[in-house]
């Protein structure tokens, strides 16, 4: 099994080309992304019920272009008490994997969820600077994948790192 490196190197920030069209898919995509991670821990907590489990991990999420699912499914158990029935899944967007973060002053790994009560993400868009390596560390920019809503999906394309996620607690504002 090779072990990949993460590309930082490209600036990682998304430009204002395309005003509306770039917000929105900024927006759509972070949803989707808090979405599918909402449905793959109800799916694994099927059988306590589909209760969402605490999640205990940073996320790196990079924009990729996959094949549409080509799906219908049901949502439950949304958090954002929004569960819309015979929901079209499309194409992927985002593709998140588990990271840790250390802080650049004291080197210190970051606690992604200290009190194990978080249970929803919030992402953050970044932005990175020029970095100095070795270029053969970068990262393949086409994959193939399996998943539970398409199957394989053997040409997907990945770009830039363009959110960090993190465990987060929500509490509405009445």
């Amino acid at each position: 099994m090779r072990t990949r490196t993460l590309d930082l190197g490209r600036r990682a920030e998304a430009g204002r080309q395309g005003g509306t069209i770039v917000i929105r898919k900024g927006v759509a995509g972070v949803l989707a992304v808090i979405g599918l991670l909402a449905l793959s821990t109800t799916g694994a907590q099927a059988g306590a019920g589909g209760s969402p489990s605490v999640l205990n991990s940073f996320f790196v999420c990079n924009s990729i272009s996959g094949d549409d699912a080509g799906r219908q499914v049901n949502v439950s158990s949304s958090f954002w008490n929004f569960n819309p029935m015979n929901v079209r899944i499309g194409n992927a967007t985002l593709a998140c994997a588990f990271s840790k973060l250390f802080d650049p002053n004291t080197g210190a790994e970051i606690a992604p969820n200290p009190g194990l009560t978080k249970e929803q993400l919030k992402c953050y868009s970044i932005s990175v600077g020029r970095q100095t390596g070795n270029p053969s560390n970068q990262s393949a920019l086409s994959f193939t994948v399996k998943d539970q809503l398409l199957g394989e999906d053997p040409e997907v394309n990945g770009s830039t790192t363009q959110y960090i996620c993190a465990p987060a607690s929500f509490s509405p504002n009445f």
